[in-house]
């Protein structure tokens, strides 16, 4: 676990050590150096020094480095060659920062001139900065900025919490602290701030090659990201569903180290999110030690979780919490937790491979596939409407943002922060028709910051960090990802199974009950069951909160939206529960006092 500080303002090196401080007063080895008006800090929670991820560079300009140790081996190699040149130019740093395509953040500063700071474009950990004219500060952490310069609530910016659908990949839920994009780098340059796009992974050029060509390139990329993301001893959070199993398999196949799996079991009434039939068919193929966690109260509104830098709209947060607390409690524990976040976002199909294979030519087999869905008729005019463009229409967009923001914001609230026109502006562009579910899967995992946890800050990585663990994404791997935005629409759809290509991939490996799945476990049903049983403090939301203070809810829709829920009107629910999270959150960040 590794955090980053930068700091371009008076007295340099004592802000970067008081940043440090607030990210993790327990960190045991830090390594902090200053050159001319900008220091920067590198720290770990184990009692090992960090100096060897701090590089030097031509002209007396410094860089550290948060990323995997093969990621850092790498860029290491890259550093020599800069090593001939007298200095570092921001264009320079461009192309250096420029060849970290996965989980890595850089910060850098250069002599006398500025600053600059990098993450990359599959990292699902945020890098955060704060900029005026006349300072800079970077970190891994809000709470560090805020150690820095001190800052109040942005009540507007709590939007993109407050609506599901909503992302704000620049954006935080404090004034003036901004959250550095995936792929972008900030320079301040003779106190000028800049941000900009510096890499993105490109889908490769596979023309030619053939479905058993391009299955076994797939299974060599995805074992070999299992492997870079594992440790001598890895955890690995088992659902049942195709992704974590396929992370479990792997894990087995790259590794004489036995692993560690950690499953939650469901009793009546929630057996339909029951997944432990699955599950202990991977335990006996893989040969997984396994430890079970009772799932039946950890749910939303039932179960804590801890509050962080910004509020957690994601409603199973407390369940992750009670998983990653019973890992770090094994004696002995496992360092690293293999996540299948990504799984989604990178191997999506559904809609999407169908339109794309009418786009290719191959109309039949499309249409053998409409067959396959639930509702064949309303699927056929979503493919329609995809051909057409129609969902790229700005009236189309505007009008879906419509429906999809909750009906209990304030009208003024609504109108003061533009959250009609950002979630219409937000939604991807779906063009070009032969690569829209290309299109789409690159859009979630560039704005929703990789790991679709942009609007938490890094909450997943961070809870992690508190028990002495690291969360490694295998999905999120960028050369994994080259090759899937390449592959043809059949391989991810195709019969009625989703993520074909990982299914052939690991054929063999994956017990035959898991490969032959077409559903997933209802997670709504947990929603639900935590939200009627807490429905006393949704309640209370409408009758006493500071959002209802800011005029950012209007308490008597809200209370006609939790009686609507009651009803039965379940698409309410990720919305409700959002709501009351940034109450929990805004509560909590100010002490009861109203901002």
């Amino acid at each position: 676990m590794t955090t980053l500080a930068l700091a371009a303002v008076p007295k340099p090196y004592n802000a970067v050590d008081a940043m440090l401080d607030a990210i993790d007063r327990d960190i045991k080895g830090r390594h902090v150096t200053q050159v001319g008006t900008v220091a920067l800090g590198i720290g770990h929670a184990e009692p090992t020094s960090p100096s060897a991820e701090v590089f030097y560079l031509p002209g007396g300009a410094r860089m550290a480095v948060d990323a995997p140790s093969w990621a850092r081996r790498y860029l290491a190699d890259r550093v020599c060659r800069f090593r001939e040149r007298e200095v570092i130019t921001p264009a320079a740093l461009v192309e250096l920062f420029g060849s970290i395509t996965g989980d890595g953040h850089c910060v850098a500063v250069l002599p006398g001139r500025g600053c600059a700071a990098y993450r990359g474009p599959m990292s699902p950990r945020p890098l955060f900065y704060a900029c005026d004219e006349r300072s800079t500060l970077v970190a891994s952490q809000i709470r560090a900025l805020r150690a820095a310069r001190p800052t109040d609530v942005d009540a507007d910016g709590l939007a993109p919490f407050l609506v599901p659908q909503l992302c704000d990949p620049r954006g935080t839920a404090w004034k003036a602290v901004h959250r550095l994009p995936p792929g972008h780098m900030l320079t301040t340059w003779n106190g000028t701030p800049d941000v900009q796009p510096v890499a993105q992974v490109e889908p490769l050029d596979t023309r030619g090659a053939g479905r058993a060509e391009l299955v076994a390139e797939f299974r060599e990329r995805f074992l070999a990201a299992v492997g870079w993301c594992s440790a001598p001893s890895t955890g690995i959070l088992l659902s049942g569903g195709i992704d974590s199993s396929a992370l479990a398999c792997a894990h087995t196949a790259v590794t004489d180290r036995l692993g560690r799996a950690y499953v939650l079991d469901y009793e009546a009434p929630l057996t339909v999110c029951d997944e432990r039939r699955f599950a202990d068919d991977v335990i006996a193929a893989c040969g997984l030690d396994a430890v079970r966690v009772p799932g039946n109260r950890l749910l939303p509104l039932v179960a804590d979780y801890p509050l962080g830098d910004e509020p957690e709209p994601w409603a199973y947060s407390a369940r992750n919490w009670a998983m990653l607390r019973r890992i770090a409690a094994d004696n002995p524990a496992p360092t690293t937790v293999l996540a299948g976040e990504g799984g989604d976002e990178l191997l999506l199909g559904q809609v999407f491979a169908v339109a794309d294979r009418i786009a290719r030519g191959d109309a039949e087999a499309a249409h053998r596939e409409i067959a396959t869905f639930a509702d064949p008729d309303g699927t056929e005019k979503v493919v329609h409407r995809l051909l057409t463009g129609d969902y790229d229409n700005h009236g189309a967009r505007v009008i879906r943002a419509l429906r999809e923001l909750p009906p209990w914001l304030g009208n003024d609230y609504i109108e003061r922060t533009g959250i009609v026109d950002q979630l219409a502006a937000g939604y991807p562009r779906l063009s070009p028709p032969g690569h829209i579910a290309t299109s789409y899967s690159r859009a979630l995992v560039a704005e929703a910051g990789a790991a679709g946890r942009v609007q938490c800050g890094g909450w997943w990585p961070d809870m992690a960090r508190r028990v002495g663990l690291t969360i490694t994404y295998p999905f999120l791997d960028p050369d994994l990802a080259a090759l899937v935005w390449s592959l043809p629409p059949e391989l991810l759809r195709d019969q009625g199974q989703e993520k074909v290509v990982l299914r052939e991939a690991l054929a063999g490996r994956l017990p035959t009950s898991v490969a032959r799945r077409r559903d997933k476990a209802e997670a709504l049903a947990l929603m639900r069951a935590g939200l009627i049983e807490g429905i006393d403090q949704l309640r209370a939301v409408a009758s006493d909160s500071p959002l209802v203070d800011l005029g950012i809810v209007d308490p008597a829709r809200l209370r006609t939206g939790i009686e609507r829920y009651a009803a039965g009107e379940l698409h309410l629910g990720p919305a409700l529960w959002a709501t009351v999270s940034v109450h929990q959150w805004l509560t909590h960040t100010t002490g009861g006092h109203r901002p």
